[in-house]
């Protein structure tokens, strides 16, 4: 199936999320839209015509286009990249209440300054500092709150000749601008197409390819214990985001990733301390505003920024 189609099959949707201030669509039940904007608090919107029928039919698309399996029995879950580069993620079948939950998590070009994040000259400064020194970066915050446009942000402050080596499940990181740098992609579960390396096959290779940094967009099960393995070999520059209620709870995270894996269960503290230079944390406030709220030097065990405000 070809990009022309899949974007016709699309259509009743991107209608609605091309709208660059939609920050992200959802639906939970048929016919009923809910939509997060920018510009105004959340909405309802009615939408006839888009019933699970039709989202089951877009899946199967996205699914046969990206060549992974979707089915309501057995593969019930999809998790691809549109071609806008917009993140759709639908789960199908008894595991919701309704029999559907989908979302499009929209990536509309959009320029994110520091200071519309809160933050000041001096924390900006201590920022660029970071990033020249070649600090290990984690940037922590619940969902949505603007992690990976952060990332994305702290990457374009870096020369283009810098040999970037960005390792993720779903295409997010802006790197086409680096033009000795390298995108690679791992499988995100049994279910994906044929070719895709798992995260361990990743990181042998991203070892073997002399990477200046690099890039990890979203900390996982999967890739916790490569993710932080690749600290155990001298990098500099490492870079993620991940899911935490607070910058000090980052640790607790990584060692509850590792744990799930099934695989490594000894105690990580002392080591991501040791090689972790600084986290930066991301709250969400009503209307959907972002802010760094708290920087923490983890080496150092103290805050720069707490709370919003300088320590």
């Amino acid at each position: 199936m070809s990009n022309v189609l899949i974007m016709k099959l699309m259509e009743p949707l991107s209608q609605i999320y091309s709208d660059p201030d939609v920050v992200e669509l959802r639906q939970m039940r048929p016919d009923k839209l809910v939509l997060e904007h920018r510009k105004s608090d959340l909405l309802q919107l009615d939408a006839p015509g888009i019933g699970f029928n039709q989202i089951r039919r877009v899946c199967q698309a996205l699914a046969n286009y990206n060549g992974l399996k979707f089915s309501e029995d057995k593969h019930p879950k999809l998790s691809v990249t549109l071609p806008e580069r917009h993140r759709f993620e639908c789960l199908v079948g008894p595991s919701t209440l309704t029999g559907l939950s989908m979302a499009v998590r929209c990536k509309h070009p959009y320029e994110v300054k520091f200071e519309d994040m809160g933050l000041r000259q001096k924390m900006i400064d201590y920022i660029s500092e970071a990033m020249s020194k070649r600090w290990n970066i984690a940037i922590s915050g619940s969902t949505n709150t603007g992690k990976t446009t952060l990332l994305n942000k702290l990457l374009g402050m870096l020369p283009a000749h810098e040999r970037v080596v960005s390792c993720e499940d779903t295409p997010e990181l802006e790197i086409e601008r680096f033009w000795n740098g390298s995108a690679l992609f791992a499988a995100r579960d049994s279910s994906q197409g044929a070719g895709l390396q798992t995260w361990p096959q990743l990181f042998d290779h991203k070892m073997r390819i002399s990477p200046d940094r690099i890039i990890f967009s979203e900390i996982s099960v999967q890739n916790a214990y490569s993710a932080l393995n690749v600290l155990n070999t001298g990098a500099k520059g490492w870079m993620c985001t991940i899911h935490a209620d607070s910058a000090q709870k980052v640790v607790d995270r990584f060692q509850s990733n590792i744990d799930l894996s099934g695989g490594v269960t000894t105690p990580i503290r002392g080591y991501f301390n040791s090689l972790v230079d600084v986290i930066f944390h991301i709250t969400r406030f009503e209307r959907g505003v972002r802010h760094i709220t708290d920087i923490y030097e983890v080496k150092n065990d103290r805050f720069i920024l707490k709370d919003g405000k300088l320590q």
